[in-house]
């Protein structure tokens, strides 16, 4: 009896040990190549007659692979997925990069991208400078191509700060006097006011000042051509080539006026009022600056002293309208075109010299003089 039961305990022991390999390669088939070498797994295959793996460890291990591939997929597609929102995000920032250089860079004018195709696109170099005269004083503005500009109060003025090779543009808003150095291979043009004014080597004035939106521009030396640069020119290219000449436009881009210098009579040397409510322009043509003045006093009722006798020999061709223009933007204009000076007194007084004489009278306020102690 006691050795049927250590038979029978013997039995039972060897069933679990087998039940526990068998669990063992269930879970791990690669149990059975490290218990056997490959001699003696050659023999056993051998001996074997249609011995196979069962059909459940036959699928256990077809699973395995296919679970093996379908994590090799996986990770694969978690790679590309990586490497697109990687892409994206160099993308993302490049995109960063080039709007905060555009923000940056200097706007360009407005209605500048109407002016011409080049400046649909700016560059981020050359950059753009902007000056606005926010003072009541005239600033005087050297260009890149030693041209000048007097910036009028309360006027802007935008441009390259290096002209190309092929063109000299300018955008302004307010009213300014353009003294052009000539360069015959790159013309020189004003952008203001729905115009295009484009001279080689001149000088003239734009004033986008005037009331009710209009638009003038005078002509004091050279030629000049003005071209409109709406959608739809409102008007055909006008060509200005004598001294003093004149185009005014209204808000819609219709010629108001164009005017040719015409001479009038000298005003008499008698100081008679002339009535508030003057309206006729003052046409100018080869007028001794004396003659002008007494003019101008007639018109604006204000006393206009000549400092030095020589300014007498000097002849003034322009279009004055008295009830646009301010007296001291006119004075501005003459002296600048014939290198003088005024200053005004103060009992309100204009007093009108050579640029190269000094000034005596020290209390009086010189229009020029502050600008340039300002520089």
């Amino acid at each position: 009896m006691r050795f049927r039961r250590r038979h029978r305990r013997n039995r039972t022991n060897r069933s679990e040990a087998r039940e526990h390999t068998r669990r063992q390669i269930w879970e791990d088939p690669s149990i059975v190549e490290e218990m056997f070498n490959d001699t003696e797994w050659r023999r056993y295959q051998q001996a074997a007659d249609d011995s196979a793996p069962s059909q459940k460890m036959a699928q256990h291990i077809q699973s395995a692979v296919e679970q093996d591939e379908r994590k090799a997929r996986q990770r694969e597609i978690r790679l590309r997925r990586s490497n697109r929102l990687m892409q994206v995000g160099i993308a993302a920032v490049l995109l960063i990069f080039i709007a905060f250089q555009f923000w940056q860079a200097p706007v360009a004018p407005r209605g500048s991208t109407q002016y011409s195709a080049q400046d649909s696109v700016l560059a981020l170099s050359p950059r753009w400078v902007s000056i606005v005269n926010h003072s009541d004083q005239i600033d005087t503005v050297q260009l890149p191509d030693q041209s000048t500009v007097h910036l009028f109060a309360h006027s802007s003025l935008q441009y390259r700060d290096n002209f190309s090779v092929t063109a000299r543009d300018i955008y302004l808003e307010g009213k300014g006097f353009f003294d052009v150095v000539r360069d015959t291979s790159r013309p020189f043009s004003v952008y203001a006011g729905g115009t295009k004014t484009t001279a080689l080597g001149t000088s003239f004035t734009i004033d986008t000042r005037v009331a009710e939106q209009h638009t003038a521009v005078k002509l004091h030396s050279g030629k000049i051509v003005v071209a409109s640069t709406t959608a739809v020119p409102a008007f055909e290219n006008v060509f200005l080539d004598r001294r003093g000449a004149s185009l005014e436009l209204d808000a819609h881009m219709r010629i108001v006026r164009i005017e040719p210098a015409r001479r009038v009579k000298a005003a008499p040397e008698t100081k008679a009022a002339v009535p508030a409510s003057i309206t006729s322009r003052l046409h100018l043509e080869n007028i001794p600056l004396p003659d002008v003045f007494a003019t101008l006093e007639q018109a604006y009722q204000t006393q206009i002293h000549i400092e030095d006798g020589h300014i007498g020999k000097i002849q003034y061709t322009g279009i004055i309208d008295p009830e646009t223009e301010a007296l001291a933007d006119v004075l501005t204009v003459i002296c600048l075109i014939n290198d003088l000076r005024y200053k005004i007194g103060e009992d309100g007084t204009f007093h009108v010299y050579y640029s190269k004489i000094p000034v005596a009278d020290s209390t009086a306020s010189d229009h020029f003089e502050e600008e340039e102690q300002q520089q």
